[in-house]
């Protein structure tokens, strides 16, 4: 049994698919196939049930974790040695947010990768947001993430506080609350809302903001794209609540402040049961560091 062949085996589960895999991995489609064929025939199973579709088999899912843990301890082996060297090398495994107030990303990461060329960080998104992330952080899927959540305590997480900003209540032009510079919870509660899925960082502070104030709200639309959200509320189709720096302009529609004030907070977490690898608190510095710039 090969790291190689472990390393191609865990790039297929991950992306589902071997074409997927070999791309992850920079290599030839043939060349995963034949190396997960081999470890299979090393094994005497079937790790993958092959079809239209790609899913792992019993075997196959008993096999990953401890794949993924033979890969992570040969790139900490790998990642110590060239400490010595005064060098920082491996993976950095970063949960990501699609928005999040003036805080620059790219920046910070071509920073990061100036300094540290020798280190990989793969930028992942969450299809069940913020509490995807927490749930991958805690599995150990994830090095780091950014998340917006209503508290800043989470239990297992440390959290470093990055960017804020108010969220905006956004409606169509023709709305009877357009007039108005301010709208209270109590005055909107009955609308028909358009939101993110629940799990999302946004979502998670509209509805507890409601649930604090003893009101109930209708989401009849959900969709991560706060550009599709206000197109929606364009064409009247609903209600929406926008994070200040993603408020379209746009002369159909009107962005209000909201009173009380929902203020979407951004924090880098990662697992206070977990110590991160040299490569990962390198990278957590960066981030701080731009968030230390905003201030």
């Amino acid at each position: 049994m090969q790291p190689r062949q472990l390393e191609y085996f865990v790039a297929v589960a991950e992306m589902g698919s071997f074409t997927a895999g070999a791309r992850r991995v920079r290599t030839v489609q043939s060349a995963v196939s034949t190396a997960v064929r081999q470890l299979e025939h090393e094994l005497g199973c079937r790790l993958f049930n092959r079809g239209r579709k790609i899913s792992v088999t019993p075997e196959g899912a008993a096999l990953l974790p401890r794949a993924r843990d033979v890969l992570a301890a040969i790139e900490a082996a790998t990642a110590a040695v060239a400490a010595t060297r005064g060098q920082v090398t491996g993976t950095v495994n970063l949960g990501m947010m699609y928005r999040f107030g003036a805080f620059d990303m790219a920046t910070r990461l071509a920073s990061f990768q100036h300094k540290y060329p020798s280190v990989v960080v793969r930028a992942n998104t969450s299809t069940e947001g913020s509490r995807g992330h927490l749930d991958a952080l805690r599995r150990g899927d994830l090095d780091l993430a950014i998340v917006a959540t209503a508290t800043a305590m989470i239990p297992g997480m440390r959290m470093t506080y990055l960017d804020s900003e108010p969220l905006r209540f956004v409606c169509a032009v023709s709305h009877p609350l357009a007039e108005f510079e301010t709208v209270r919870l109590d005055q909107i509660a009955d609308e028909t809302f358009i939101d993110s899925p629940v799990g999302w960082g946004n979502r998670t502070l509209v509805d507890e903001a409601f649930a604090s104030a003893g009101l109930r709200r209708a989401v009849q639309t959900e969709t991560i794209d706060f550009a599709l959200g206000q197109a929606l509320a364009r064409e009247g189709l609903g209600v929406t609540f926008v994070p200040e720096s993603g408020v379209q302009t746009d002369q159909r529609l009107v962005a209000l402040d909201v009173e009380p004030a929902i203020i979407w907070t951004a924090h880098l977490a990662c697992s206070a049961n977990r110590r991160l690898s040299a490569a990962a608190a390198a990278l957590a510095s960066e981030l701080e560091l731009g968030a230390t710039s905003l201030k």
